[in-house]
């Protein structure tokens, strides 16, 4: 054939003293037939046959950069790395008849696939089909999602959506077909086992709706409706006679046995309530709201208020109430003859109009709706958030609104320099000091001196401001946005961020209707309480 180069395969730094007299391993360097080269198992399933420039340049000046084998125990090459270009020059020749190869030790299966992975996930030509099956085999060799991201690369969030696609056929087959991206794949093979939710994502994707923010909605409702399961069950291990979510939306009515009144128009004492004829328990959630503990005087005697200062954010618990689903079994009659509905809908509002009413209905649901969206949205946010202040360098426009957060003195600014920046320590993953005032003045020096360059200087800077501007979010925001709320989210925007349907509140967009009812297992149907849900 042609001359045969051996080279010492390199050895370790430190060789273990019984290794000593081991044979040293040579790799060959040889110019090998194509078609006698074994095609081994690759990661690699599209081949791109059909690149004409490609075959062209293999036809007319060869294989130029060497393809890499090792022998078989019959002796036999077997091809690790270079399977396009060998099976091109196996087919369209090459001027010699010949290609390179570069002849190495058989190598272990984690390693090569490993190699393989490497040698093309960092091309743009590899599909995302392939990296998952790169990832599969690696993870049935044993090896972790940690292991696999550091022998392939890959980033830590994308061999997680890769071993989820591997556990659901439907979402893997619509990857593979170029129906859903990688992103996309791991959002539906996490619901593929809940027909509904499936549904949901599909119109979500259809209107171009945000799917990460539609799945943890998702995911938080199924959390409020386990969290819901559970004080059910804790109930009835007290033995209450108590209602499941199920069956309160299949009865014909729930009413309050404390807003109902005997034959004789009497409230019924709490204490018969247990007794009445088919009475049960139902779990409502009802707001709270801590009592205010801010003193408006302060200790010099003005009135101003503090601007720090921020009320205590209301917040829901479980409250058992005596109902009947069965008006005429009860016993019991409706108080006044009126309606007998009641549910929060049944307002004693004076002289209210029943389209005032139901214009008040509406909007209680709303704002329930919207909040736990924003709820929703901040976990999806945050996530985002973590990953863009990670950035080495500025997106365009950076500089521009970290002028006017500075010049201008924003307050979201100025309260996260009091503070040592909470939040930029969170997005971080940097343990915030407490204890006194000041605490986390020698981190923040840490993350300041860390950026030695302009271009790291301006993205730390960056990063202070939009975390600034994210500690002051909240339930409040989408309800009362201001101007700066609309300029840093328009710019997260332009950096890429897609916000959910109540995030673009901020942007002043009209908020679309949703695909759902979000009012359904909210309580609000039977708790008078959501009326100050806002």
């Amino acid at each position: 054939m042609t001359d045969t180069i051996q080279t010492p395969a390199e050895t370790p730094a430190e060789t273990p003293a019984d290794a000593a007299t081991e044979t040293v391993q040579t790799e060959e360097f040889l110019h090998l037939d194509p078609a006698a080269i074994i095609i081994g198992t690759n990661v690699r399933t599209d081949l791109r046959p059909d690149h004409k420039e490609f075959r062209k340049s293999i036809k007319e000046r060869g294989v130029l950069e060497a393809v890499t084998v090792y022998r078989n125990e019959d002796g036999q090459y077997v091809l690790l790395r270079g399977q396009r270009r060998t099976v091109t020059a196996a087919e369209v020749g090459t001027p010699t008849g010949l290609i390179p190869a570069r002849v190495v030790s058989q190598p272990a299966d984690a390693d090569r696939i490993g190699d393989q992975m490497v040698e093309n996930i960092h091309r743009a030509g590899m599909r995302e089909a392939e990296i998952v099956a790169g990832v599969e085999q690696l993870a049935l060799l044993g090896v972790s999602a940690a292991q696999i991201a550091k022998r392939t690369s890959i980033d830590r969030p994308t061999v997680n959506a890769a071993l989820a696609v591997t556990k659901a056929d439907q979402s893997r087959n619509r990857l593979d077909s170029g129906d859903l991206t990688l992103e996309e794949a791991a959002i539906f093979a996490e619901f593929e086992h809940d027909p509904e939710a499936v549904e949901r994502l599909e119109n979500a994707k259809r209107w171009r709706r945000s799917l990460p923010h539609e799945a943890q909605r998702l995911r938080d409702e199924a959390a409020e409706r386990a969290a819901d399961a559970a004080e059910v069950e804790r109930l009835r291990a007290e033995g209450l006679p108590v209602l499941t979510a199920e069956e309160v939306e299949q009865a014909d009515e729930v009413l309050r046995i404390e807003r109902l009144v005997t034959a004789e128009g009497e409230p019924l004492p709490e204490e018969e309530w247990p007794n009445v004829p088919g009475a049960r328990v139902q779990v409502v959630k009802e707001w709270v709201y801590p009592e205010d503990e801010y003193d408006d005087e302060s200790e010099d005697g003005s009135d101003e208020e503090d601007e720090d200062y921020e009320p205590a954010e209301p917040y829901q618990q479980y409250v058992p109430v005596w109902v009947v689903t069965d008006l005429d079994a009860s016993g019991l009659c409706r108080r006044g003859g009126g309606s007998g509905s009641t549910t929060a809908d049944s307002g004693d509002d004076d002289g209210e109009s029943e389209e005032e009413a139901e214009a008040r209905r509406e909007e209680r649901r709303r704002v329930i709706a919207n909040n736990k969206a924003w709820a929703s949205a901040e976990t999806v946010r945050r996530e985002w958030l973590a990953s863009f202040v990670a950035r080495k360098t500025a997106p365009k426009g950076a500089e521009a609104l970290i002028c006017e957060a500075v010049v201008t003195g924003h307050h979201s600014l100025s309260k996260a320099l009091d503070h040592r920046h909470p939040m930029l320590f969170t997005l971080l993953g940097i343990d915030r000091p407490s204890g006194y005032y000041g605490a986390g003045h020698d981190e923040c020096r840490k993350i300041a001196t860390k950026a030695s360059t302009p271009k790291a200087a301006t993205m730390t800077t960056l990063a202070a401001v939009v975390a600034a501007w994210e500690a002051t979010t909240g339930k409040h925001t989408w309800r009362n946005p201001c101007a700066w709320d609309a300029r840093v989210l328009s710019a997260l925007v332009a950096w890429g961020y897609q916000p959910s349907e109540v995030e673009r509140i901020l942007l002043g967009e009209e908020q679309q209707p949703s695909t759902k009812d979000d009012s359904a297992d909210d309580g609000d149907a039977h708790d008078e309480a959501s009326d100050s849900a806002a």
